[in-house]
């Protein structure tokens, strides 16, 4: 089965997709989004084989993000705007629909897509995935120099008032990276008990950094890094977490 994400801010797209890609047996809808960002944290977290990816969708933008992910899916763009199509290729989109996507239209994207995945060069839907070594270092831009810092020194990643910083001892630094960006690089190759953990829409933390376990009201959870900070921890995010800690 091809793993599919479909995407888009509109309902009645999203139905749309579903009754195209029911004429194929071969797909699995696995997930659906209807913002960038919960695009974004799918892709990462379900790692699907192909996503349909609406263009102008509210929360992060997916041009600025897709092309940092060190795996991303066969990505098939649609759009009712025809001046996105050759940003979507810049980005090696497979494929790009304009709405209202007509089925004989729909059949060719689906014959790309299978040639893609049938061709040498790319991996196999059944084949283990490779494991990579973890990165140990990072770099940012900080005041026209270039700053280093190790991973295991950053405290925690955050997304505040539209903008990446990254939290270390000597206090915070702004990125040009997105969140996804970080949560794919930086927890690859590494144990699930240390190292980043996404402990919600906004924030990497880093267990390596935490204290203490809070619960809260109406069994929400948040975390109180050694520094005395605290960081939410979402519903979906804690039960991940307990699994992982076993509190």
């Amino acid at each position: 089965m091809i793993k599919t994400l479909i995407a888009d801010d509109e309902k009645p797209a999203i139905e749309r997709l579903k009754d195209l890609l029911a004429d194929y047996g071969q797909f699995q809808i696995i997930a659906e989004a209807r913002d960038g960002t919960e695009a974004l944290e799918k892709i990462v977290s379900l790692k699907p084989d192909v996503a349909f990816l609406d263009i102008n969708m509210p929360g992060v933008s997916i041009f600025k993000t897709i092309s940092s992910l060190s795996s991303p899916p066969l990505i098939i763009f649609q759009t009712a705007h025809s001046k996105y199509a050759a940003d979507a290729f810049d980005i090696n989109a497979l494929d790009y629909l304009l709405k209202p996507v007509s089925r004989e239209r729909f059949s060719k994207a689906v014959s790309k897509i299978m040639e893609k995945l049938a061709s040498p060069s790319t991996t196999s839907l059944t084949s283990e995935p490779l494991v990579k070594e973890p990165i140990e270092k990072i770099s940012l831009k900080v005041q026209g120099t270039i700053k280093i810092i190790p991973v295991c020194e950053i405290q925690k990643i955050c997304f505040e008032e539209g903008l990446t910083f990254i939290y270390t001892k000597e206090g915070r630094f702004l990125s040009d990276h997105s969140l996804n960006y970080y949560e794919e690089k930086l927890t690859e190759g590494r144990s699930k008990e240390t190292g980043l953990f996404r402990s919600n829409r906004a924030s990497l933390i880093n267990l390596d950094f935490v204290s203490t376990i809070h619960k809260a009201f109406k069994g929400n959870y948040y975390v109180e890094l050694k520094d005395g900070t605290t960081v939410e921890l979402s519903r979906r995010k804690a039960q991940l977490l307990k699994k992982q800690l076993d509190f």
